[in-house]
């Protein structure tokens, strides 16, 4: 796989261009990469960019799809295979959005389920689909079940600079990055990864053939 270096703006403008003409009517897109490395801004600005090209987004993060913590944390605030796929309520994400926003449902979405700070209920009216709505959702881990996803973007790091980034209260989250890569292989599941150790100088490779993240 071959790495293109580009500026950070580019490197937005080019993600949001290969979005924009992707071939469903209503793509749903995974910026799989942790908020402290930058991932959320990154598809916080992809975001931006798809509505100055006239794409109606509903941006939204995995933290807002958390299960209650009396249920993630059942088994110890540091229980590495849970992070990975217990946290995140799946089952929820697609219900309340990722399926209704892929099928134009009438009946509306929800773009979040529960606030993670306070561990409660968002509570939130539906809203209707627009023609050619873009989900932009962001969070590590994305390819543990990314059923509901067109596409998946990798943020790639090394354990190192993951490490550098995280507070002292969650560097157990390295441990299951390395499970992550080991178990998943983002890199080859991704529709684009983009090397983000130094977010001022990423690289992108586009993985040919590109393979359907389900």
């Amino acid at each position: 796989m071959r790495y293109r270096p580009l500026t950070p703006d580019l490197l937005v403008r080019e993600l949001a261009d290969r979005i924009d003409h992707r071939g469903e009517p209503r793509p749903r897109i995974g910026f799989d990469g942790f908020e402290d490395i930058g991932a959320g801004d990154l598809a916080d600005a992809v975001a931006d960019r798809l509505r100055e090209l006239g794409r109606p987004v509903v941006r939204t993060s995995t933290r807002w799809w958390w299960r209650a913590a009396s249920l993630r944390l059942e088994l110890g605030r540091t229980d590495v295979a849970m992070l990975l796929h217990g946290w995140v309520d799946g089952d929820a994400l697609r219900r309340e959005l990722l399926d209704p926003v892929g099928a134009g449902d009438a009946a509306g979405y929800l773009p979040r389920l529960r606030d993670p700070r306070t561990d409660r209920a968002v509570r939130e009216p539906r809203r209707p689909v627009e023609p050619r709505t873009v989900v932009v959702l962001d969070g590590p881990f994305l390819l543990t079940d990314p059923a509901g996803l067109d596409a998946v973007v990798h943020l790639q790091v090394s354990s190192g600079a993951l490490a550098r980034a995280l507070p002292p209260d969650r560097q157990w989250w390295v441990q299951a990055y390395e499970r992550y890569r080991s178990d998943e292989q983002p890199p080859d599941r991704a529709a684009a990864v983009i090397a983000y150790d130094h977010p001022a100088t990423p690289a992108i490779a586009w993985p040919a053939p590109r393979r359907s993240p389900e």
